[in-house]
């Protein structure tokens, strides 16, 4: 239970911590990338504006620059463009006539890009449709004057790499932060539960010693009434004792089941025996009391479904089930078991009917001594571990158990055995 919770914390922490990362690298790589976007849209934009060339730097300050890309720029963000702007800047432009073909090329801004290479680069932007966008590793924009289309681009390969730079560093630096995490998380938890882990234990122990304690003095009362009803006739006072101290009995022996269970280390008689036999077998011994209780009793069992698994204890989950469902099942109502082969899991439905249940999860039921009618179920004699037994269970068998109603009169018990 103890390192269960703790798998539970560690994990919350790591998930909460990862998830504050991602955000944090996440949002940085893309205002880092939507900058570099927008800073060569806005060059783009003023190519556009002085077909396919910077303005006159030796003619034009850096503020009328700066000044003429905010018109351009319709986010309006301010791009730094100083005089260098235009000789650090790698551009090139293909001009089209209005059929569409080749008119000019200009590719004397950079020299990595041939003639011919801008001319299919440009006819692919053309075949596109798009007005801007990426070919490569080189931003585009498609203009028009005079109906002529010029197809400009600005190498973003320097920007690109970066970014790509930036990125990958920052996701592995965020890497070896969630693992040294990890670590401190893994190492500091182990302290951070021993206070609980102590608590849980002398709980456990106590349990245990007072169950223990219990035996002895219930013995001696059922010894003594015994001896009572030899002096004397058996009576309701008599009676009414020997049914308590039986529940008593029955009470203090599932504490200590429930207890022995909750240990991690409870070591499972493990072994390959037929399911449907087991099941068949512990039906046939509940029908009787179906009978006695006008309950109709439905089965529908698939013939040689084995499993590998502590037969003892698969016997008493199936036999907690049925006796929960005939205690505090519907008067002349119905009780259906099936058994199914599913994959390599065994499936297993309890459905039964009831008077009134809340609609939904019943998941809650398997929490101890919980009771959903505590006026009508306590005449049933019955103490609220039962199902928290069935459910333990089934978590050392490591399968998953759930309960759910869909109309309120009915409640169905659906159990995957690993």
């Amino acid at each position: 239970m103890i390192q269960k919770l703790r798998r539970q914390f560690i994990l919350v922490a790591m998930c909460s911590t990862l998830a504050v990362l991602t955000v944090i690298i996440g949002t940085m790589n893309i205002i880092y990338y939507r900058n570099i976007i927008r800073n060569a849209d806005a060059l783009l934009l003023m190519l556009g504006e002085n077909d396919g060339r910077f303005p006159d730097h030796t003619h034009t300050s850096k503020k009328q620059i700066l000044i003429g890309i905010e018109q351009l720029n319709e986010k309006g963000s301010r791009v730094e463009i100083n005089p260098e702007t235009p000789f650090e800047t790698r551009y090139f432009s293909v001009c089209f006539t209005k059929e569409k073909e080749v008119e000019t090329v200009d590719t004397g801004k950079i020299t990595a890009v041939l003639t011919k290479d801008a001319i299919e680069y440009a006819k692919q932007v053309l075949m596109t449709g798009k007005t801007s966008g990426f070919c490569k590793e080189y931003r585009y924009l498609l203009v028009y004057s005079d109906e002529k289309p010029t197809v400009i681009f600005v190498d973003m390969g320097r920007e690109l790499k970066s970014f790509r730079t930036i990125l990958y560093t920052s996701v592995g630096v965020s890497f070896f932060g969630v693992l040294t995490v990890f670590l401190l998380v893994l190492f500091f938890s182990k302290k951070v539960f021993i206070p609980v882990e102590e608590s849980y234990s002398k709980q456990k122990q106590f349990i245990t010693d007072a169950s223990h304690e219990l035996k002895t003095p219930l013995t001696i009362i059922s010894a003594n009434v015994e001896v009572l009803e030899m002096e004397s006739e058996e009576n309701d006072w008599t009676i009414s004792i020997k049914k308590q101290v039986q529940r008593m009995v029955s009470l203090v022996e599932q504490m200590v089941s429930l207890s022995r269970m909750d240990e991690e280390k409870v070591v499972l008689q493990k072994r390959d025996f037929s399911l449907s036999f087991v099941m068949e077998e512990i039906c046939e011994s509940f029908a009787p009391l179906a009978a006695a209780k006008k309950i109709e009793f439905i089965k529908e069992l698939a013939p040689d479904v084995m499993y590998y698994g502590d037969e003892k204890m698969i016997r008493q989950m199936i036999s907690a089930l049925l006796d929960n469902s005939m205690k505090y099942g519907k008067e002349e109502g119905t009780v259906s078991v099936s058994l199914f082969r599913k994959g390599k899991r065994a499936e297993i439905i309890l459905w039964n009917s009831v008077e009134d249940i809340k609609k939904g999860n019943l998941d809650i039921l398997f929490e101890r001594f919980y009771r959903l009618d505590e006026s009508r179920n306590s005449n049933q004699g019955g103490s609220g571990i039962g199902l928290s037994i069935v459910k333990s269970i089934v978590d050392a068998h490591k399968g998953k158990i759930s309960a759910h109603s869909t109309d309120g009169k009915s409640i169905k018990f659906h159990i995957l055995l690993s």
